[in-house]
């Protein structure tokens, strides 16, 4: 569901398969620890999540209160979940990289 990664001054966090609430619930202390004991820009790397519930949209307010200026940067996310992101005004919370969506 989500694995930790750190290159290149950057903390990657890979997301895989579906976030529902209950996934959302589960993951969050972890994820909101591990970004925070990191301390460097964050990435979340959605080339392999397929669905994102309300859950995770309110997981990311708290990242990104927690990366403070650098916002949170989004790759490889499906077009489905980039207009999820805009439609509900998350693509200026996060740094969300429409080129490398597919």
């Amino acid at each position: 569901m989500i694995e930790y990664k750190t290159e290149d001054g950057k903390f990657i966090c890979t997301f895989s398969g579906r976030i529902d609430t209950a996934a959302a619930m589960e993951l969050e202390n972890d994820m909101l620890d591990n970004i925070q004991r990191a301390g460097i820009p964050v990435v979340f790397d959605f080339s392999d999540l397929d669905y994102v519930a309300s859950a995770f949209l309110r997981i990311c307010v708290k990242v990104a209160r927690i990366a403070g200026p650098t916002k949170v940067k989004v790759i490889n996310a499906s077009k489905d979940i980039l207009h999820v992101f805009t439609m509900t005004g998350f693509d200026k919370l996060m740094d969300m990289d429409h080129e490398e969506g597919h």
